[in-house]
């Protein structure tokens, strides 16, 4: 396996993509705005939703048979998300990819799990924690890029995404 990223309409043909880096922002639901006291407040909602941009340089690039702009994909990051977790269950933000929850104490040790049900995450202990997820996100393309380097025989790409 070359990555842990996983593009659903998509494929990552040989050497496509080791090394992939992903940045995840999170994006305001509002705007900012001063009073007459000028004092900075935001008018918007609360909550989070992600913009992302990943990139790889690599061999050959990947498949974009089904990729369109503006097309809707579920993502796998890469990008690990962390939350506190104070007894011995947390309901996550955002659901997580396969396989990547993990969990670990104040001192960075590993604590198991009970069950993983969607969201939620039952834990073996009541004591604080933290766990830590990569998300899975359901995504709408912005745009996408794909480069080459003819004499370095180098390519590379990077996908714009935002999430619904």
């Amino acid at each position: 396996m070359e990555t842990e990223l996983v593009i659903s309409r998509s494929g990552f043909p040989p050497l496509s993509a080791r090394g992939c880096m992903q940045e995840l922002v999170p994006l305001a639901l509002g705007q900012f705005r001063r009073t007459v006291n000028g004092d900075l407040v935001f008018l918007g909602t609360q909550g989070k939703k992600y913009k992302s941009t990943i990139s790889c340089e690599d061999k050959t690039i990947i498949a974009t048979d089904n990729l369109d702009i503006g097309g809707i994909v579920d993502v796998s990051c890469i990008q690990r998300l962390w939350q506190r977790c104070e007894r011995n269950r947390v309901t996550l933000d955002r659901l997580p990819a396969e396989g990547s929850v993990y969990v670990i104490d104040r001192q960075h040790s590993p604590l198991s799990i009970i069950s993983i049900d969607g969201r939620d995450i039952f834990i073996d202990s009541d004591q604080p924690c933290f766990v830590s997820y990569r998300p899975l996100l359901t995504m709408r393309i912005v745009r996408y890029v794909l480069k080459t380097d003819e004499w370095g025989i180098k390519t590379g790409w990077q996908m714009d995404l935002e999430e619904v």
